[in-house]
């Protein structure tokens, strides 16, 4: 017989961040500020819910955690180069930046620091990262919409990934943030 049970903290974890999501879509129509406000919020209370530490962060220093994080980040950005410059003006970059700093970083300590591990611990690390993987392409759909999946999913494998080899969430949310500043410049 094959047992479907599922650690309740990943049950839990994924619960709560596709529902954090599926709340963002829902107010999208009501705004942008207020649907990331509310985004950002909920995924703070998810931290602050679950404020244990991360699973596995012995790992790499922080010195490679953010180069090896930079370097990801760029390569995910960088088939966007041809593209050419967005030609937004520095001065929308600071307020968004910084908006989009935070919302990675909460993003990648919740879905790497907490889902990943909890699913990992339950299932092993394959089924850890593709569920991490899911979840990251599902909670972007309000965000890019259906066409943007599989790139949303690869992006997930690819930072997920960073995760396994390195032990710790740090690089994964550099890189996050490096891919999503590039794609500011680069869209």
């Amino acid at each position: 017989m094959i047992s479907v049970a599922v650690q309740p903290r990943a049950a839990r974890l994924t619960l709560l961040v596709l529902l954090t999501a599926a709340t963002r879509a829902a107010l999208v129509s009501l705004g942008e500020a207020l649907s990331t406000g509310v985004f950002v919020a909920c995924l703070g209370a998810i931290v602050l819910l679950e404020a244990r530490p991360a699973v596995g962060e012995k790992g790499w220093s922080m010195r490679w955690s953010l180069v090896a994080g930079g370097v990801v980040g760029a390569v995910l950005v960088a088939p966007s180069v041809g593209n050419g410059l967005s030609g937004r003006a520095l001065s929308d970059f600071w307020v968004w930046g910084s908006v989009a700093a935070v919302v990675a970083a909460l993003e990648e300590i919740v879905i790497r620091g907490w889902l990943q591990p909890s699913w990992s611990a339950e299932r092993g690390p394959v089924a850890g990262l593709m569920v991490a993987a899911a979840v990251f392409a599902v909670i972007h759909l309000p965000r890019y919409g259906i066409v943007a999946l599989p790139l949303d999913f690869g992006v997930g494998l690819a930072i997920g990934g960073l995760r396994l080899v390195s032990g710790r969430v740090l690089p994964c949310a550099v890189a996050h943030v490096v891919a999503d500043w590039g794609a500011w410049f680069l869209a």
